[in-house]
């Protein structure tokens, strides 16, 4: 193993992983304060700007597993790490690690909160429309992971 284009390999993958990380939260902001005025413009874009970063950061984490396997240290959670310590004694690529990995913490909790955000939206605006119909919501929104959203209490306002 050439340590030094191992060192230059993975100081490139953290710089590169945290210039996204720090575009991802700027995005998540943006989104975060669109979704306090209802901005639908700005949520569309911010949301698909989101999506385009988050994909450039899943292939950076394929770029790092694939390095990790391809210099034999394996797969997991730890290959990346058990990599820098063959690398870098100093540890000074172990530290800007590790800042990423709490500024990915840090995009996960404002993603986290953005979500609950949208979801309380999203399940007030479908009480509002059983209010309107007079029954319930019925299965017409779903989860990120599939599953039916709550039905909504109805209440009649009456008959026409």
């Amino acid at each position: 193993m050439d340590h030094l284009a191992t060192r230059e390999l993975a100081s490139r993958l953290i710089t590169d992983e945290r210039a996204l990380l720090e575009r991802f939260e700027l995005l998540l902001a943006r989104e975060a304060a669109a979704l306090t005025t209802d901005d639908v413009p700005v949520i569309e874009s911010a949301g698909a700007a989101r999506q385009e970063c988050s994909s450039a950061l899943l292939r950076i984490d394929e770029e790092r597993r694939h390095a990790c396997q391809m210099l034999g240290f394996g797969e997991g959670r730890d290959a990346f790490e058990r990599l820098l310590a063959a690398c870098d004694p100093s540890g000074d690529l172990a530290r800007r690690w590790r800042a990423s990995r709490d500024l990915l913490l840090r995009c996960k909790d404002a993603n986290d909160r953005n979500g609950a955000v949208v979801t309380a939206k999203l399940r007030r605006v479908e009480a509002l429309l059983a209010t309107l119909r007079g029954g319930d919501a019925g299965p017409a929104v779903y989860g990120a992971g599939g599953q039916q959203g709550a039905a909504a209490r109805s209440v009649s306002l009456g008959l026409a």
